[in-house]
């Protein structure tokens, strides 16, 4: 499992529990799940692009609320 921390929340990729070959991306805070991929994706470097920006988002989202 690999993770990107940004702020308290942080971005990890890890294989798909139900086709190891596919790759999903969760955003949490802590231990809380904040988003996660609808679908799990062909490759770790897609899953890490696709979850880099929702992480952007959540990140601007926090921003904006603050």
């Amino acid at each position: 499992m690999a993770a990107e921390s940004a702020a308290s929340l942080v971005l990890q990729v890890e294989p798909c529990k139900s086709d190891p070959g596919l790759y999903r991306w969760i955003i949490r805070d802590h231990d809380r799940v904040v988003r996660q991929a609808c679908y799990s994706l062909a490759s770790k470097e897609e899953a890490r692009t696709e979850g880099r920006a929702a992480l952007e988002e959540a990140e601007a989202m926090v921003r904006d609320s603050s």
